[in-house]
């Protein structure tokens, strides 16, 4: 075989095995550090930080490193920058579980807007800068059904996924897997879009009631997407 076709040959398999392994690739948003143990996260912020440093700790499980959040009466969001294609990166993974659920809650209304877990994807909104869009997934306390969607009484701009409701066993891990990409497009319209942030709240304030609940194994996955 002559040496160019050979060439050609090793070329083209190099190229299809690169984006074979580039299909599954993975971005992770975290999945928290032992050293942070009894802490708050490191990249995480919040408008409140000083009072979400009280509610949301680094605890190890199994030697594991993990995130609770534990308050009664209150609601405290913590976001992480972190800016990606939602084309690239259309699929979120997280693990998550509940151990106490706000009582009475119930995501459709804003005296009983509480939920056990939220994950957040958070865009830009163009000039309205304070008014963004998001997509939250919820572990919801009511019996809403599961993967029924609805939007949040204080942001139009929120859009609201239930995942888990009041049927899903508490205190034990559940894995999730969202198209957040095809989400956005159902929701909004827009096919080209960027995400700049990830979200967490569990919240109790609007029920006067206690929320406890965990995080871990927080990844974007890596989907070819046809334009």
């Amino acid at each position: 075989m002559p040496r160019k076709i050979l060439l050609l040959l090793i070329i083209s398999v190099f190229f299809l095995l690169c984006r074979n392994m580039f299909a599954y690739q993975t971005l992770v948003v975290d999945e928290f550090h032992a050293s942070d143990e009894g802490s708050f996260p490191r990249g995480w912020e919040s408008k409140r930080l000083d009072e979400a440093k009280s509610i949301y700790k680094v605890r190890l499980e199994n030697g594991n490193a993990i995130l609770c959040v534990h308050c009664k009466n209150k609601a405290v969001a913590i976001g992480k920058k972190i800016e990606f294609d939602l084309k690239e990166y259309p699929v979120l993974r997280w693990r998550w579980k509940v151990l106490t659920s706000p009582d009475g809650a119930d995501e459709r209304h804003k005296n009983t807007g509480d939920s056990a877990a939220a994950i957040y994807v958070v865009f830009p909104n163009g000039m309205k800068v304070w008014s963004p869009k998001a997509i939250k997934y919820v572990w919801s306390s009511s019996a809403l059904p599961k993967h029924s969607t609805t939007v949040s009484p204080y942001a139009s701009n929120t859009k609201i996924v239930i995942l888990e409701n009041n049927t899903s066993p508490k205190g034990v891990w559940i894995e999730e897997k969202v198209n957040v990409y095809e989400d956005y497009v159902r929701f909004f319209g827009n096919k080209n879009v960027r995400a700049k942030m990830i979200g967490i709240m569990s919240d109790s304030d609007n029920t006067c009631s206690e929320v406890h609940a965990c995080y871990d194994d927080i990844r974007l996955e890596h989907v070819n997407i046809t334009p």
